[in-house]
């Protein structure tokens, strides 16, 4: 169920219709990623390590030049980081060169720019996916403002089907040809323009809350396939890739999540995963998600059955095969309804639960194959931190209408991240109800 949103759904707040020629006064007031680390790129670098690190700010009042009127909004701003093995000069030359962007990010086509003054530019920049299926094709323009400053660029949304919007690209020196760079962004989704994305956020509301870690992967991963040569592990079939946090990075992600009342999350590198017929490359993603409740009162949401629970509307029927105490299968078929286009398909998982506060499953059966994950409560003095861990393959002979979303942009990282992130957040809706 959570296969095609995240992969297509994101890209709508880089989507526009027309063209903008005037430079808008802009005081940018873009919180800086590193602002939950002390300002210390040092701190948030170690965290990052050799993944895509992604978390979010509390909500803030904020205020855009390009809303119709002055009225301040609350809005919520995700950050990501990524460490590069290049220096920051040539950091900075890549992300200021903005006709180069077609260079960067895929699906980017062109990129002209339209006005420029001093350190403000404005560009046109057009973005093409074409699909299997042609309903479900996008080729729009997009006009966004930039403002260079030292070690950063804060960018205005000025025309986009999410017509609303801000972000900052930042890069800080590590020394040793290392360069953290990072992106902290937020779009306005209660105001979609243009039909086809505004049916398919009225047909999965839920999209929303994935769209802003996805936006923030899509674009990182973008940067980190340009200057990292991969590096993939080995993992057993059921292994999951290690992430070794100490104590202080726990504190710091409950922390984190808690202030944000969002989930914390690392995408790891690709890992190549023995199955019977071979290995498989899998995307694997964690996330922590921060919950007042004890690990007790959690335990629930670790059964299969949940599932169905928090997605009502995309499972239609829930079959559960009990081998023994601590192992099942869950067949669950599925419809995704995208505003004007219908996507059944069928996941089989088998969950297994070592104890009350930890399961795994991986697909054995169904149209997506290639699944592994799995759940863990961690008790805190006060409260639980979920983690969530899955990787999501769409393999070459799955249906149709999944396999058609092979053609789109890292397919086998993004739902994952989406839906690691929606499925915490449902969680978290739930539990205050």
């Amino acid at each position: 169920m959570r296969t095609i949103r995240f992969i297509a759904l994101f890209l709508g707040c880089i989507f526009s219709s027309y063209s903008w020629a005037k430079l808008i006064p802009w005081d940018a007031q873009v919180p800086s990623s590193l602002k939950s680390f002390n300002n210390d790129p040092q701190q948030l670098a170690a965290l990052t390590g050799n993944r895509i690190f992604i978390y979010a700010h509390p909500q803030q009042s904020f205020q855009l030049p390009t809303y119709r009127s002055n009225t301040k909004i609350a809005a919520q701003f995700y950050s990501a980081a990524v460490v590069v093995p290049v220096d920051a000069q040539y950091i900075a030359k890549t992300l200021t060169h903005y006709t180069h962007y077609v260079n960067v990010f895929p699906t980017l086509k062109s990129a002209k720019i339209l006005e420029q003054q001093g350190n403000i530019t404005q560009v046109k920049y057009q973005v093409h996916i074409p699909t299997p299926i042609p309903i479900l094709n996008f080729k729009e323009n997009v006009v966004m403002q930039h403002h260079l400053n030292n070690n950063s660029i804060s960018t205005l949304v000025v025309d986009a089907p999410i017509p609303y919007g801000a972000g900052k690209i930042e890069w800080f020196d590590l020394g040793n040809q290392q360069t953290l760079v990072t992106i902290t962004q937020w779009g306005d989704l209660n105001h979609p323009q243009g039909f086809l994305l505004s049916k398919i956020l009225q047909a999965i509301p839920e999209a929303k809350l994935g769209i802003p870690a996805s936006t923030n992967a899509f674009l990182l991963e973008a940067l980190q396939q340009k200057f990292k040569t991969p590096r993939s592990p080995v993992l057993k079939m059921g292994q999951l890739p290690e992430l070794h946090l100490n104590s202080i990075q726990i504190q710091n992600i409950t922390a984190l999540s808690q202030r944000s009342q969002q989930p914390v999350s690392f995408i790891f590198p690709t890992a190549k995963v023995s199955y019977s017929h071979g290995l498989e490359n899998l995307r694997f993603s964690r996330s922590y998600q921060y919950f007042a409740q004890a690990p007790q009162q959690m335990q629930r949401w670790l059964e299969p059955t949940s599932f169905q629970v928090l997605f009502p509307r995309q499972i239609k029927k829930m079959n559960i095969q009990k081998f023994d105490a601590n192992t099942l299968d869950a067949d669950y078929k599925i419809s995704v309804g995208l505003g004007i286009i219908n996507i059944p398909f069928d996941f089989k998982l088998r969950f297994n639960h070592s104890n009350n506060l930890t399961n795994r499953f991986y697909a054995v059966g169904g149209d997506l194959k290639f699944i592994q994950g799995g759940m863990q409560l961690i008790p805190q003095h006060s409260g639980t931190l979920l983690q969530i861990s899955s990787a999501m393959k769409i393999h070459d002979k799955a249906p149709f209408l999944l396999r058609a979303m092979r053609s789109l942009p890292y397919h086998e990282m993004l739902p994952a991240i989406g839906g690691n992130t929606v499925l915490a957040l449902k969680m978290k809706q739930q539990v205050k109800e």
